[in-house]
């Protein structure tokens, strides 16, 4: 037998071994164990000391394109101890758009000190936009154990260029 059908047979095999040993039938491999544990989320607590969120937000038009960037900037949370698993989300609204979006970031027990809060920049179609200026709104909701609180709220303006 020649190395390159040896080689196919052993593929096979490995694959048809790994298929029947983590399947219904045998289960002894479990290979969907999640990388990072969900259990507890949104339960703890967390003290926050500071927040500072950014005065504006850009929308920027594309360069040659038809469309226009959402950038928010980085919001800045000092925590004085986090116990648990809380989570803290960073969200826009843009009322005259009908835009609303929110980035939710797991935070672990022990963090302390400054954390940056980012929300990825986003896209929106050329004619959604029809104005030189837009009033949005910047917000921080803080889930623990307690439940929902509103860690800060911002009016802000979002400035088009291009």
């Amino acid at each position: 037998m020649d190395r390159g059908r040896a080689a196919v047979y052993a593929a096979a095999g490995i694959i048809l071994g790994v298929t029947l040993l983590s399947g219904p039938a045998i289960g002894l491999v479990d290979l969907t164990t999640p990388r990072y544990d969900m259990s507890g989320l949104g339960e703890g607590s967390a003290a926050v000391d500071e927040v500072e969120l950014p005065s504006s937000v850009a929308l920027d038009r594309g360069y040659q394109s038809q469309s226009y960037y959402l950038t928010v900037p980085d919001a800045r949370v000092r925590f004085a101890a986090v116990e648990g698993k809380p989570t803290v989300a960073y969200g826009v609204d843009i009322p005259a758009l009908g835009y609303s979006r929110s980035t939710t970031h797991f935070l672990r027990d022990g963090t302390d000190g400054w954390t940056s809060l980012s929300l990825r920049q986003d896209t929106l179609a050329d004619d959604a936009v029809d104005a030189e200026r837009y009033d949005g709104q910047l917000s921080l909701v803080l889930r623990d154990s307690d439940g929902r609180t509103v860690v800060a709220n911002r009016t802000v303006s979002v400035e088009v260029t291009g």
